[in-house]
């Protein structure tokens, strides 16, 4: 009995989330981040942290070559401390649909309502859309809808996935204040790397 009940839940969960990233590779089945039996903790996760269980391959002794540290801001910083979580900005089981009609890529974004668009919870503009893709002919360039474009379609948003939270930088944040002059065009974390917390 007990056997059936566990068979159910699984082909449940996979009903239900069929579509299933899996973290960009296909041979990462459920049980690399899950277990059924003496999981710690609510989600079933192998670790308690879902951020825990994140850097175990994308920490800088992980297995992953996509290395990652959580966002803090810098030590040195007159704004106020803030703390920003691997799900904060992904869903480690799907490339979340945009508010335009795109898919985000490296699994960006959380679904926050009905909607069904990729949202991102930041510190203190609320729940704001999230748009990272590449249109572009160049895979890996800088393009429309890429990182901090700005309002590059001329709609209102400024929904790159790193202007969309800021609104206390310099540059590129999520309205029109500040300047959005800076390196226009370019990948951000070409300087602000994200095993080092975005701190350049």
């Amino acid at each position: 009995m007990k056997r059936c009940l566990i068979l159910i839940a699984v082909v449940a969960a996979a009903m239900i989330s069929p579509g299933s990233a899996k973290a960009l590779i296909a041979a990462h089945q459920c049980n690399y981040c899950h277990a059924v039996h003496g999981a710690a903790g609510s989600a079933l996760l192998n670790d308690t942290q879902a951020e825990t269980l994140c850097m175990s391959c994308h920490g800088p002794a992980g297995i992953s070559t996509l290395k990652a540290e959580v966002h803090l801001n810098d030590r040195n910083s007159v704004y106020p401390a803030f703390r920003i979580t691997c799900r904060t900005c992904h869903d480690p089981h799907d490339n979340g649909g945009n508010w335009l009609g795109g898919s985000n890529i490296r699994l960006t974004g959380s679904r926050q309502d009905a909607t069904g668009y990729a949202r991102i919870t930041t510190p203190n503009s609320g729940v704001r859309e999230v748009v990272f893709e590449s249109r572009g002919s160049t895979a890996g360039m800088p393009t429309l809808h890429s990182f901090a474009d700005a309002d590059e379609d001329a709609n209102g948003y400024y929904d790159g996935v790193c202007e969309t939270c800021h609104t206390l930088t310099k540059f590129h944040r999520n309205s029109a204040a500040g300047s959005h002059n800076h390196n226009t065009g370019d990948t951000c974390v070409r300087c602000h790397l994200h095993a080092s917390n975005f701190v350049k």
